[in-house]
């Protein structure tokens, strides 16, 4: 490490350390503006949207010894079997992950994609199971190959900018604590009966050893439809059948 990039860590963990005795906001978070925190099925402790239009906030907040946060990625996960559309703007520019890229001595994504997910994108867009991941997470509900399929996004790095929110999906509160920095995201989603949203990054760190981390499983967000929505959703796809079978006959 360069003379002055240690002087930068050894200052910004002096700050850090006097400001935020206990860093009680996680590194990685993601919240859905107006989400309601619950259960739904296995999925627990998750902020819970039903609308298929909605802005996504994704969190990253720097501890006493973090340096940088680089190469965050948004981890999608759909319902295995599904396709559907997906897009996502905003924050500094957001690019889908297809390739194995090589990052700080390991790769981001770790495998190429796998797998046709998504109608609005050409070519295979996805993964079938956890290939992807820089290294072992732990594992929760949706997260999990053998009930979802993957989507990830590079959406940057996170700068520490001031003041960042804690969104606790366990507690159901949002309040201000840590520091770091905060990216809007506008997603649209139609086709899946689901979509999981978690985030991981690479933790460059002054004093500890760096590596990756994700949100923990009490600070991420979901889109699930109304089930008035799947209801008429699947009248839908039962009436186009039934037309089609009158016109055979």
């Amino acid at each position: 490490m360069k003379l002055s990039n240690l002087a930068g860590c050894v200052t910004l963990s002096i700050v850090l350390a006097v400001s935020q005795a206990a860093l009680a906001v996680p590194t990685f978070q993601t919240y859905i503006q107006g989400a309601t925190a619950g259960t739904i099925g296995q999925d627990q402790d998750t902020w819970f949207t039903d609308h298929g239009s909605f802005n996504l906030i994704v969190v990253g907040a720097y501890g006493y010894s973090t340096h940088n946060l680089t190469n965050v990625t948004l981890a999608l996960s759909v319902p295995k079997g599904q396709t559907g559309t997906i897009s996502i703007s905003g924050g500094d520019g957001v690019t889908l992950l297809t390739s194995k890229t090589p990052v700080y001595g390991t790769y981001n994504p770790k495998a190429n994609a796998n797998i046709d997910l998504l109608t609005n994108v050409a070519g295979l867009d996805g993964y079938s199971d956890q290939s992807f991941l820089p290294v072992s997470f732990i594992k929760h509900y949706p997260f999990n190959a053998s009930v979802a399929n993957f989507l990830i996004y590079d959406i940057g790095s996170f700068d520490n900018l001031g003041p960042v929110h804690n969104y606790n999906a366990a507690t159901g509160t949002i309040t201000v604590e840590g520091s770091g920095e905060e990216k809007l995201f506008n997603v649209s989603v139609a086709g899946f009966s689901w979509v999981h949203f978690d985030a991981y990054g690479y933790v460059q760190s002054c004093t500890t050893k760096s590596g990756w981390k994700i949100s923990p499983v009490s600070h991420d967000a979901a889109y699930v439809p109304a089930p008035g929505a799947i209801l008429l959703g699947s009248i839908g796809v039962l009436l186009v059948g039934w037309l089609r079978r009158l016109r055979t006959l």
